[in-house]
């Protein structure tokens, strides 16, 4: 599990505009308020499309628990 840099968090956040929603995704429950260890952030990204029946359009970070916690 790699912990994503300062670096890497900037550049997912180029272009992004300032009201977008932020949302927290994870596959150990991080997101869920299930965790007791330490968290390590893994990547960020930015969604944005449009269909003809709806707008998606947040800032994505994906967390985990660490590893042996």
């Amino acid at each position: 599990m790699k912990s994503l840099t300062v670096g890497e968090l900037k550049k997912a956040l180029e272009n992004v505009p300032n009201d977008t929603i932020v949302r927290l995704t994870s596959d150990t429950g991080v997101d869920q308020g299930q965790c007791g260890g330490k968290i390590v952030v893994e990547s960020a990204h930015y969604t944005h499309y449009s269909t003809d029946e709806h707008t998606v359009d947040y800032f994505g970070i994906y967390a985990n628990e660490e590893e042996g916690e």
